[in-house]
């Protein structure tokens, strides 16, 4: 098995991997970036693509359709007084789900972007996982400091103000 991951496969030139990539998306229309990118892995690894879906992300799926049907018919039923509210809130966590599905993306390309090459790192990709968290966690202190601070209306464009000045200031990647 070693032997297949050190062999390219096809990874001779990137305009062999956007055939790769075409082919891989004519034969599962509908695929996702991320299971683009387990199919990737799974052509070096296998010579040939295979995705399996997330079994925890097909039933996030299914919840999360009952849940926003619900959502809906209840968006009828609140005061008017907390329509400001509610619509922060739901512009907040728009931008909340970007930024956390932006850290995902970045931290799958650093391990990509750092571990490649002949030899990989081994036990410390760990050090991966801990980046994703301490990312988070500080992004979470903040917007519980926000929260803490602004009505629900004013979160959203108080956490993106923050998010501006600490890319401006070179904290955060976009």
């Amino acid at each position: 098995m070693d032997e297949l991951a050190e062999t390219p496969r096809g990874w001779d030139s990137d305009d062999r991997v956007e055939e790769l990539c075409e082919q891989i998306l004519q034969e599962q229309p509908g695929l996702q970036e991320r299971e683009l990118w387990r199919a990737l892995a799974a052509y070096r690894l296998r010579g040939r693509p295979g995705v399996e879906r997330s079994i925890g992300a097909e039933l996030a799926s299914a919840n999360r359709q009952k849940l926003c049907e619900r959502v809906r018919l209840l968006i009828g039923r609140l005061p008017v007084d907390s329509l400001q509210d509610f619509s922060g809130l739901v512009a907040f966590t728009e931008t909340f789900s970007s930024r956390v599905q932006f850290v995902c993306d970045l931290v799958v390309y650093l391990f990509a972007e750092r571990e490649k090459g002949p030899e990989p790192d081994g036990p410390e990709a760990q050090r991966y996982v801990e980046f994703f968290v301490q990312k988070l966690m500080w992004e979470l202190d903040v917007v519980n400091r926000i929260a803490a601070e602004q009505p629900l209306s004013a979160l959203e464009g108080e956490y993106s103000d923050w998010l501006v000045d600490r890319i401006l200031d070179g904290e955060v990647l976009l």
